[in-house]
């Protein structure tokens, strides 16, 4: 049976039609579906984005510390204080027999210093050196790890878009790797709903370092972990070091930042190592 001209016609053009409803309808889809997953991950960057600005209200945390550091087979047991402003510095004291400081170690946007209150000696560690500063690593990086936030190695200021990071799902946490990253590498993992910081990892070459916050308490209207365990791997060496808070306060902004070093020798790195003879 032949088919008429005029049907012939009707019938392309209905099967023309659907053709072109079906690929409508496919163009449609992935363009909700898009629409979707840029809604969701500007919903996730919003929420990390929190995670890393700065403790809204807080600007000074003090803190008594219960320090226990590893290293190979000896281990260390001290305790001391942690007293932390935002964007100026960060200094850990160091007693021994709970009475007397034997050493000191404060952060500050320029440098690190490590102070032996018994030897009267110091070093100093600038940013600006070659090894930190190609890696990115500098204040912003030391504070963000003891602040328990998440940060962009080399840069000072918070995240500011969705292209910043990535995401992936690793069982019951989120593992959040920034964007665009240099030599030293972060990994940061987050509870499910991006509102909690639960550990930092960073890898540079074969060097790995782990910071896992725990122990979280209310601090003003603010989650902050008590508890801070971290270790360090490379060259077959392995270094730990748990930093317990207690008595921890945000309204002790009385204290002087900066330490005197006039009458103190500037000696090098290496020589400051006998200070764990000090506090064993």
């Amino acid at each position: 049976m032949r088919m008429k001209k005029g049907s012939s016609r009707h019938l392309l053009t209905l099967v023309a039609l659907v053709l072109l409803t079906i690929l409508a309808g496919c163009r449609t889809g992935r363009n909700t579906e898009d629409k979707a997953a840029r809604i969701k991950k500007q919903q996730q960057y919003e929420q990390l984005a929190e995670l890393s600005k700065p403790l809204l209200g807080l600007t000074d945390i003090t803190a008594r510390t219960n320090v226990s550091i590893s290293y190979n087979e000896h281990s260390i047991r001290v305790k001391g204080k942690l007293k932390m402003r935002r964007n100026e510095t960060i200094q850990m004291t160091f007693t021994a027999l709970g009475l007397m400081e034997v050493a000191c170690v404060e952060f500050t946007p320029k440098a690190t210093y490590i102070v032996d209150r018994i030897g009267k000696r110091y070093t100093r560690i600038d940013y600006s050196e070659g090894m930190l500063k190609s890696v990115g690593a500098n204040f912003a990086t030391v504070q963000a790890l003891f602040w328990n936030r998440l940060f962009i190695p080399g840069k000072d200021d918070a995240w500011k878009q969705p292209e910043d990071f990535e995401i992936m799902l690793t069982g019951t946490r989120q593992c959040v790797e920034p964007a665009h990253q240099r030599m030293l590498k972060c990994y940061f993992y987050t509870d499910e709903e991006y509102k909690q910081l639960q550990q930092t990892r960073l890898e540079l070459s074969h060097y790995k370092g782990i910071w896992q916050y725990d122990m979280f308490e209310p601090l003003g209207s603010h989650s902050f972990p008590t508890m801070f365990d971290i270790s360090l791997s490379g060259s077959s060496r392995t270094i730990g070091a748990n930093i317990a808070l207690s008595s921890i306060s945000y309204t002790d902004t009385t204290w002087k930042s900066g330490i005197d070093l006039s009458r103190y020798k500037e000696v090098e790195l290496e020589e400051l190592m006998s200070i764990l003879n000090i506090l064993r």
